[in-house]
């Protein structure tokens, strides 16, 4: 499934980091309210050049559960950018977190 988000196509999401591929991208992660209306909201948002790597092994892991624990499930969404430079993946970083209040950086 793609939707947009911010302006950019993401593939997802995903209801863990084992189903993406380790290439170039951008991932969200979301947290999918169970409680109210079954809406996706934004924790984080990062880039990589091997996103699943990167997505399992995120320093944020932590600040990812503990926003969404007891709220919700985890979710995540790429957005592979396999011919980008890691200054391109990292000005559509910015630009997410200049739209959106991103509780996890």
């Amino acid at each position: 499934m793609f939707f947009k988000f911010a302006d950019y196509t993401f593939e997802g999401p995903y209801a863990s980091a084992r189903f993406l591929f380790n290439k170039p991208g951008v991932y969200v992660v979301l947290c999918k309210d169970i409680k109210e209306d079954g809406k996706y909201y934004l924790l984080d948002v990062a880039e990589s050049g091997q996103l699943q790597q990167h997505a399992m092994n995120s320093e944020n892991k932590v600040g990812w559960m503990k926003n969404c624990h007891g709220v919700g499930t985890l979710a995540i969404a790429v957005n592979y950018m396999e011919r980008s430079q890691q200054i391109e993946r990292e000005k559509i970083v910015k630009h997410i977190r200049s739209l959106y209040d991103v509780p996890c950086k």
